[in-house]
């Protein structure tokens, strides 16, 4: 579906497009490049390098910048380190404000559990605004674990530092909803138990209800004997994708 997609949009806006579109194409690009699409990381690596070179290259648009730095991260690991040292000579050269929200919110998409660290630790150093540490809790998937560990290690300063205002509620949130299993909920509110205040308890008992959602999503998943037999036709009309369950 994301390449069917992928191919109708492009890399490049096309003249008379709607907005919808614009917004779509870098949707579609950064699922692509989370999911591992290898076409999608070595144009996003491609076009990456060219606006490494030159700022203003036509083959980057803003729009699908996001996209590419966080295909660009995918590839990233503690013995390949090149997109991550790439987008943090970016952030630091840049004067947009826009730009530096687009590097932050893509820092942490890498793999390897390390770079995540790193990348987390960033957020808490003085080269990133107080305001704008919560633009790079999104973590990948592999990364969860790894950002639930690190928030627990650095709860005493992240309190301290965004606790008396609604910022803390991000780290929470972003870091605690993806979970999907009824033991981490139970690990979180232990965790919880003693350090809950009320600027983050509406927000914490949200995240865990989502937790349990989640968890029972993955067990009726699980409990699902014809998933397998489960045929999905993708019929297109029109240029637009109808998805029929059979």
């Amino acid at each position: 579906m994301f390449e069917f997609l992928c191919r109708k949009l492009g890399w490049e806006p096309k003249t008379g497009e709607s907005h919808l579109d614009a917004m779509l194409r870098d949707e579609v690009l950064t699922a692509l490049a989370v999911f591992g699409h290898d076409l999608t990381l070595k144009e996003a690596n491609r076009r990456f390098r060219a606006f490494l070179d030159d700022r203003n290259t036509p083959l980057l648009h803003p729009n699908i910048r996001k996209a590419a730095y966080v295909a660009v991260m995918r590839e990233v690991s503690t013995s390949n380190r090149f997109g991550y040292e790439s987008l943090l000579r970016v952030y630091r050269e840049t004067d947009s404000s826009q730009e530096r929200t687009r590097v932050l919110s893509s820092l942490t998409s890498s793999p390897d559990p390390n770079i995540i660290v790193e990348a987390l630790n960033f957020l808490l150093s003085s080269e990133v605004r107080t305001l704008d540490a919560a633009l790079g809790l999104g973590v990948s998937r592999e990364g969860r674990e790894t950002a639930w560990t690190w928030m627990k290690d650095n709860w005493e300063h992240i309190s301290k530092t965004w606790g008396s205002g609604n910022l803390i509620t991000h780290f929470v949130n972003s870091i605690v909803s993806p979970f999907a299993s009824f033991e981490k909920a139970k690990e979180i509110e232990e965790f919880f138990a003693s350090r809950t205040n009320s600027k983050i308890a509406r927000t914490l008992k949200q995240s865990i209800e989502r937790v349990h959602i989640n968890a029972n999503w993955v067990q009726r998943v699980h409990n699902e004997e014809h998933l397998g037999e489960t045929v999905i036709k993708f019929i297109v009309r029109d240029g637009e994708i109808k998805c029929v369950i059979l």
